[in-house]
């Protein structure tokens, strides 16, 4: 089992060595990594953000020993944006095809079926009817940008996206036609709160074997939907605790069980009271308690971004912008610190080989 962490300054690769994660290497030392992707083949993708030489995508067959720099996608010439910076990459498995997706800033999906040596731009979503009122998303951006590309796995057609700021979006005809699917969101930020688009999701999970279920980290709260994301359900902690952060973690088998790593509010970004705590719910929200073992319980001001959490199993881990890397292997009683060295960390990813 290895743990990749995607920091601002190069991408570290751990591998569990019996009870302990030990660092094997650093690639693209000194860059900083936008998004990371182990793909169906074991493939590593890799995107870098870099702020002179703009977005670069790496693909390794060897599990990083080795990356070659592939094509990243482009607007058209007659299109007014210009590729900021790549935010997410994933992979769907569409029979003999192996089709590439990339999210962008600004706001965009492309797609690739000969492994990123060209790309295509869904325009449709580009070029929706609500495009105007679309926001920056945030890291002092005027853009919007798209984080969250998921698949559904009974239907190859239906792919649904999250838009910071603009919401949830969903295709049924594989990304011709857009339509937002916000519902039950809120967006407390806006004149009109319960807007059809306008909303800021900073992360979503696809329930893996209840397709129909997703859970979403929102600017505004912790939501679900029981209806393959069509209507949200505020699930927050009614205690104010476990409500405002950027990712979250579930459990693969029950769909009522997850994980989220609260900040106090969207004014404050560090921990609740400054103590470093993971919040777990195991009624679908009605309840959320925390976990703080070996966990800093004072003067902490750890954040965790909206891809700096990972599960696997019970393995999991989180990375700060403050560049702290916790682990634990009890899904989340315990945890240990594994580096409080790195840079900021955009990404953490467990995956097994």
């Amino acid at each position: 089992m290895k743990l990749i962490a995607g920091t601002d300054k190069g991408l570290l690769i751990y591998q569990k060595q019996e009870a302990d994660w030990k660092l094997l290497d650093i690639a693209f030392v000194g860059l900083p990594i936008g998004a990371f992707l182990q793909d169906h083949a074991k493939r590593w993708w890799v995107a870098i953000n870099h702020k002179h030489w703009g977005s670069k995508l790496y693909v390794s067959e060897n599990h990083g020993e080795n990356f070659r720099e592939v094509k990243v996608p482009s607007f058209n010439k007659e299109s007014r944006h210009t590729l900021r910076s790549i935010w997410t990459i994933e992979m769907q498995q569409i029979g003999p095809i192996e089709r590439l997706y990339i999210g962008t800033e600004p706001a965009a999906i492309f797609y690739s079926d000969d492994l990123g040596q060209s790309f295509q731009e869904l325009t449709g979503l580009s070029s929706h009817p609500s495009r105007s009122t679309w926001q920056g998303g945030g890291k002092g951006s005027k853009n919007p940008f798209l984080h969250t590309i998921l698949f559904h796995p009974e239907d190859s057609n239906h792919l649904t996206v999250g838009i910071s700021c603009a919401g949830v979006f969903q295709s049924t005809d594989a990304g011709n036609t857009w339509k937002p699917t916000n519902k039950g969101l809120e967006a407390f930020f806006l004149p009109n709160s319960t807007i059809e688009v306008g909303h800021d999701p900073h992360s979503m999970i696809r329930h893996p074997k209840h397709p129909s279920v997703i859970w979403q980290q929102n600017h505004c709260g912790i939501y679900r939907s029981l209806d393959n994301g069509i209507t949200w359900e505020n699930v927050s902690d009614i205690e104010g605790k476990a409500v405002y952060g950027f990712d979250l973690a579930i459990d693969e088998n029950d769909i009522d069980k997850a994980w989220v790593i609260p900040a106090q509010s969207d004014d404050q970004r560090i921990p609740y009271q400054n103590k470093l705590a993971v919040y777990h719910t195991l009624d679908g929200g009605k309840n959320w308690l925390s976990l703080r073992n070996g966990l800093p319980q004072e003067a902490a001001f750890d954040l965790v971004l909206r891809d700096g959490f990972g599960k696997s199993d019970k393995s999991m881990a989180f990375g700060t912008t403050n560049g702290n890397l916790y682990v634990s292997d009890n899904e989340g009683k315990d945890w240990s610190i594994l580096s409080q060295s790195l840079s900021a960390v955009r990404s953490v990813k467990i995956e097994k080989e």
